[in-house]
C-alpha cells in the first residue's frame, strides 16, 4: 500500500506541475522575467539564450527538493521531487528537442507531439494562451485565428520571394 501511495504522489507531483508551469510562464516569464524570456520570442542569433535561465533555476530548485528528501529522510518528499523532475525531463523534450529542435535529435511526428507543437506555436504566434506545456488548452477560435495569421505570413513570403 505505501508503494501504491508513493507512485501517486509521484504521478500528482508530475500532473501538478502544468500548473505550475502555466503559472511560472504566464505571470513570471511573460511578468518580471521577461528580461531572460524575451530571448525566446526573437529570432534566435545564438545556440544558448537568457530564456535557458529558467531550466537552470528550476531544476535547482528541484536539486533542493531532492537534497531536502535525503536529508530528512522523507520517501514522500523524494517522490514528489522525482514527478517534480519527470515533469522537467518532459517538458525539455517537448519544447527543446521535439518543438523548437534545438537538439540535433530527430523525433517523429506523433498525434499529440503535434498538438502540444501546434498550440506552442500558436503562443509564438498571437502571444498570449496557451502558457501550458504538455495539456495546453487552446479554443478553436485562437487556432483559426493563429491559422489565418500564419496563412497571411506564408502569403507574404511567397510575394516577396517572387520579387
Amino acid at each position: 500500500m505505501r508503494t501504491v501511495m508513493l507512485i501517486c504522489v509521484g504521478l500528482l507531483s508530475f500532473v501538478a506541475m502544468e500548473g505550475a508551469s502555466y503559472v511560472t510562464h504566464r505571470w513570471v516569464m511573460h511578468g518580471p522575467g521577461m528580461v531572460w524570456h524575451r530571448s525566446h520570442h526573437s529570432p534566435s542569433t545564438t545556440r544558448l539564450e537568457a530564456n535557458d535561465l529558467f531550466p537552470v533555476v528550476f531544476s535547482v530548485i528541484g536539486f533542493g527538493m531532492f537534497l531536502a528528501a535525503s536529508m530528512l529522510g522523507s520517501a514522500l518528499l523524494f517522490c514528489a521531487a522525482g514527478g517534480v523532475t519527470a515533469y522537467g525531463i518532459a517538458y525539455t523534450f517537448v519544447h527543446e528537442v521535439y518543438i523548437h529542435r534545438r537538439v540535433g535529435v530527430h523525433v517523429r511526428d506523433r498525434r499529440y507531439l503535434m498538438w502540444m507543437r501546434d498550440s506552442h506555436q500558436i503562443h509564438h504566434t498571437l502571444g498570449g494562451e496557451p502558457y501550458g506545456m504538455l495539456f495546453p488548452v487552446v479554443s478553436a477560435a485562437r487556432r483559426a485565428e493563429a491559422a489565418r495569421r500564419e496563412a497571411l505570413r506564408s502569403s507574404k513570403r511567397e510575394i516577396r520571394s517572387r520579387l
